[in-house]
């Protein structure tokens, strides 16, 4: 009797955890009439508990670095029975709401407000991590519109669109035979952004690698051929510099604002953000713009080794309700710029010169940020709204830092084995579903490479001091002035 108790127990225990783990959350998003410039959002579910009576929107997002609180755009709030009878439904913070009866619950309605034109006096979003309705276009980042059921943000997600007839759909989601793009949990939804409009694409496979490019552009000046020509150029050099193709399908969806919208909507930066399988870029359309459009290309693309395959423990899962900081920011951000312009130097696409007047234009952007604030302690205050320009500092100190590292590895190497190396160590070590200790990164790091790196660390990672600029590029043969007189300078009342 007692083993048949176990046994009768055990089987009850595993039909209800199937019920719970194949319990679908369903979204449904409507822009058909989008001249009101809302998304139209209802929610369908069935069989909550009262331990999921609170509904989330992110107060923040993976890439961003700042405090987003998406709540603040929710312009309308409504729960509904499954006989269409109201429940109670209160708003208890920016970002949350608590459903009263949810175990009554089948239905949620609610209008979100896109950001691109939003009035806000703090707390100001990017384009790329935002969202833009347009008579041409719709930006639909799916983490500033979908919330998620407290306790239910692994549960499996359909999400339906319905859109103008014509438009093109660009999106990394899966879609399905009833209409549906499916996620497996919140996480993955919300990192599939979408570009719906009146678009141009083109596709390609790119050394085994799947690739889409969706673009809209008000007018010619860009369009998905022109894209697709830096892409594929882009993933050629990334497979010499990874050795592998990290993912079979990629997408690149690119927004091309006229100067005068972009101006208007008051945006301080153009620039993408980037996503396991896509990343979203958010440009004005000027001629000029193309370079920059292929850097980007590179840094976002390879964002696909750190931080969506290597990252801290404390990133996995992510707390979309309260983040907490990774002292490591330094290496998602500043090691991926590094990586991005090392790699396009040894794919061809950079000339040495470009490469070196790279990295002294960063020394130079560099000197304007705080140089008492180490590169960890950025990474932990990044949320800080005191401190948080000075996270644009990853991109030009950060990328420096690498560049420094890895001299000194392959110095101690004897050149067999640079940054680029002990990064590919560290991703067949860890990856996508195995995060690696957050405080015991650095002595991991040491342990697989060299005890003089530790000096480095200390030195110049959690440690202020400057960086050794002139002494390693002379290990490379390269001399380096941290300043000198400008060729065209003409003395002015004696200045």
């Amino acid at each position: 009797m007692k083993r048949l108790a176990i046994n009768t127990k055990l089987i009850f225990m595993l039909v209800f955890s199937s019920q719970i783990f194949s319990q679908n959350i369903t979204y449904e998003v409507d822009v058909i009439n989008h001249q009101d410039d809302l998304f139209h959002v209802s929610v369908f579910t069935e069989e909550l508990s009262s331990e999921n009576n609170i509904y989330n929107f992110p107060a923040t997002v993976p890439g961003t670095y700042s405090n987003l609180n998406f709540g603040r755009f929710v312009t309308s709030f409504y729960a509904y029975d499954a006989d269409g009878n109201e429940l109670p439904a209160e708003r208890i913070s920016t970002n949350q709401w608590k459903i009263s009866d949810v175990e009554n619950l089948a239905r949620l309605d609610y209008d979100v407000e896109d950001t691109f034109d939003a009035e806000v006096e703090s707390e100001y979003v990017i384009p790329m991590a935002g969202t833009g309705i347009n008579e041409n276009f719709i930006v639909l980042n799916t983490f500033s519109t979908l919330g998620y059921f407290e306790g239910l943000q692994s549960n499996p997600i359909q999400l339906k669109l319905f859109y103008p007839k014509n438009w093109i759909i660009g999106t990394s989601l899966t879609y399905d035979e009833n209409g549906y793009y499916t996620a497996e949990n919140y996480d993955y939804l919300v990192d599939s952004p979408i570009l719906m409009g009146e678009l141009t694409t083109e596709k390609t496979s790119v050394n085994n690698i799947e690739v889409g490019v969706y673009v809209y552009s008000p007018d010619t000046i860009f369009n998905a051929k022109k894209i697709m020509s830096a892409a594929e150029e882009i993933l050629q050099s990334s497979s010499g510099f990874i050795g592998y193709a990290p993912v079979s399908n990629y997408n690149f969806l690119v927004c091309f604002l006229d100067m005068k919208t972009f101006m208007e909507v008051g945006f301080a930066g153009a620039g993408a953000l980037e996503h396991s399988y896509s990343s979203l870029f958010v440009f004005p359309a000027e001629p000029g713009m193309f370079q920059e459009i292929q850097d980007d290309i590179a840094h976002e693309f390879l964002h696909i080794l750190t931080p969506l395959n290597l990252h801290s423990d404390v990133l996995q899962p992510f707390n979309f309700e309260k983040p907490t900081a990774s002292q490591h920011t330094w290496l998602y951000e500043g090691v991926t710029e590094w990586a991005s312009d090392i790699m396009q130097l040894r794919g061809g696409i950079m000339s040495i010169e470009e490469y070196l007047g790279r990295m002294s234009e960063k020394l130079t952007v560099n000197e304007r940020f705080r140089q008492d604030v180490s590169l960890t302690e950025l990474s932990k205050q990044v949320y800080d709204e005191v401190i948080t320009m000075q996270f644009l500092n990853f991109y030009n100190k950060g990328a420096v830092t690498a560049a420094m590292l890895d001299i000194r590895l392959l110095e101690l190497s004897k050149g067999k084995r640079g940054l680029r190396e002990v990064f590919l160590e560290l991703l067949d070590m860890y990856g996508k579903d195995k995060p690696f200790p957050e405080g015991e990164f650095f002595k991991i790091f040491i342990e697989m490479t060299y005890p003089e790196i530790e000096i480095f660390i200390n030195d110049y990672i959690q440690g202020t001091q400057p960086l050794p600029v002139e002494e390693y590029m002379a290990k490379l043969g390269f001399h380096y002035v941290s300043e000198r007189l400008s060729k065209d300078t003409r003395p002015s009342l004696g200045l």
